[in-house]
């Protein structure tokens, strides 16, 4: 075909007079060319319509394609094997542009395709005679444990069906949403045994059980009761790795992970945190927490117990806790702020009433301390004796405030009024005896945590209302102070306190 360039040469040659021949010498094309150019009296090529090769067995190839799932070098082959020859490019360009080959539904390629084939599957009868020439008898059982058997037996059938259409083992798990080795084992076990024995087959492992097995799960609770490095590994603490580690130098066994997990589950070993508990050093403990326990339970009618404690300082500024939020919402707390002042106060709760007094500080000292007991002095003037425990803070126990006790003491007995105050002290470390920290913790979730108060005057105001709705409650539902403390029986639950471990109460 002569090019663009050429005919508009000759059209304009020719427009200028020159003959066929001399336009013919000139170009060194065809005279026949030549005149057909000037015949049209157009510089443009004239477009073809060839028919292409491959589309006269347009027919055959889309059956092939429909055989062999898409597949075009497979396709090409079976045209060669019919002596029809057909370049692979000529092929595939013929298959892309009729729109042949769609890989998100070749069960063979894609997990859709496979997952609509099955469920076509059980109507498709040209699909079912495909198969049947491949399996057989078996194809009978095989669609019937896909339709109407279990979820297990579904699944087996399934996995044969698709490996034998040809689909490959990880798209038939996908599709099947199993493990690539279940349906690899299902179909392995079909090819060695047969379809009956596939479905006879229970495929959940049992195991034996700790009694059937003693010998291993002696050996591993001997291992458990040595230190690692006795085994020589440089562990303060047993892992799984190095249970099987020390088992085969041991015992020139092996044991699998999955048996050393069974077994110590059956003997009731787990991976457990330490817990780290709060226990009295003290060495009067027991005479000390007697003596809490027989004042408690000796209270006369005209005697009041109380439970003093401190608390703070406490800085007045914007801060966190535990709230109610919406979704994922997390309230942001600046970690570095200018605190807007500090509050601390003292507090003693009555054991009997349950109703609690208290007082603002500025710091805390023996002074705050007695100001306290003066405040509970006056408010029960007609009682016959006042029992204060605190904690063992050294303050506590300074020699001035011991000696204003006395004081307080000698004034009472001598002028006949006031109550005679009596000090049971608490054993060292051990905070979980002193009632009233339980109070000033729900007072601080309740109205310091998740707090922005402007001024210490608003904290304290908000935590002197606090404990005034507290009293209140209390006034009008009357329930002594503690719970577990009034049952404990120090000779009968002597066990139950050892060592101040608050956790075995």
């Amino acid at each position: 075909m002569l090019a663009k360039s050429i005919r508009a040469a000759i059209l304009r040659l020719s427009s200028e007079g020159h003959s066929i021949r001399a336009i013919t010498s000139l170009l060194s094309v065809a005279r026949k060319s030549v005149r057909r150019v000037i015949r049209s009296a157009s510089d443009e090529p004239p477009k073809l319509h060839r028919r292409s090769a491959v589309e006269h067995h347009s027919d055959t190839i889309m059956q092939i394609l429909l055989d062999v799932d898409g597949n075009v070098s497979k396709t090409r082959r079976t045209l060669s094997d019919r002596g029809i020859k057909i370049a692979y490019a000529t092929l595939t360009a013929f298959c892309r542009r009729n729109n042949l080959v769609n890989i998100n539904s070749n069960p063979v390629r894609s997990v859709n395709g496979a997952e609509r084939w099955l469920w076509d599957l059980p109507r498709d009868t040209r699909e079912f005679d495909r198969l049947r020439t491949r399996l057989g008898a078996d194809i009978s059982s095989l669609l019937s444990y896909l339709k109407h058997g279990r979820a297990r037996q579904r699944k087996k059938a399934a996995t044969i069906l698709a490996r034998t259409r040809g689909i490959p083992n990880l798209i038939t798990a996908k599709a099947l949403h199993s493990s690539v080795k279940t349906t690899r084992r299902y179909y392995k076990f079909y090819k060695e045994r047969g379809v009956h024995a596939l479905f006879a087959w229970n495929t959940t492992r049992t195991y034996p059980s700790a009694e059937q097995d003693p010998i291993n799960t002696n050996r591993i609770l001997e291992l458990l009761h040595n230190k690692p490095t006795f085994f020589g590994i440089n562990r303060t603490n047993w892992t799984q790795p190095a249970l099987l580690a020390a088992y085969s130098r041991s015992f020139n066994e092996t044991i699998g992970r999955r048996t050393l997990t069974r077994l110590l589950q059956q003997v009731g070993y787990k991976w457990r945190k330490a817990r780290r508990v709060l226990t009295s050093p003290d060495p009067c403990y027991h005479e000390k927490v007697e003596l809490l326990l027989a004042t408690l339970h000796s209270l006369a009618s005209d005697e009041v117990f109380f439970f003093l404690d401190e608390w703070g300082p406490v800085q007045v500024k914007k801060r966190g806790g535990r709230a109610y939020r919406r979704g994922n919402l997390v309230t942001e707390i600046p970690r570095h702020q200018t605190p807007r002042g500090t509050v601390s106060l003292v507090g003693a709760l009555s054991a009997t009433t349950n109703r609690m007094t208290w007082h603002f500080v500025d710091t805390k000292n023996s002074s705050a301390m007695l100001d306290l007991i003066e405040i509970l002095f006056n408010q029960y003037p007609g009682t016959r004796r006042l029992y204060v425990t605190w904690d063992a803070v050294a303050f506590h126990n300074s020699a001035s405030l011991l000696d204003t006790l006395d004081q307080f003491n000698e004034v009472s007995l001598r002028s006949s009024c006031g109550p005679v105050l009596e000090l049971v002290p608490l054993p060292t470390s051990a905070q979980f005896l002193n009632v009233v920290e339980g109070v000033l913790s729900g007072m601080t979730r309740a109205v310091v945590d998740n707090s922005d108060y402007p001024s210490t005057d608003e904290m304290k105001r908000a935590i002197s209302r606090h404990f005034v709705e507290r009293n209140e409650h209390f006034q009008n539902n009357p329930r002594r102070a503690g719970k577990k403390i009034w049952e404990l029986d120090f000779f009968r639950d002597v066990d139950t306190i050892r060592a101040g471990d608050y956790r075995e109460w």
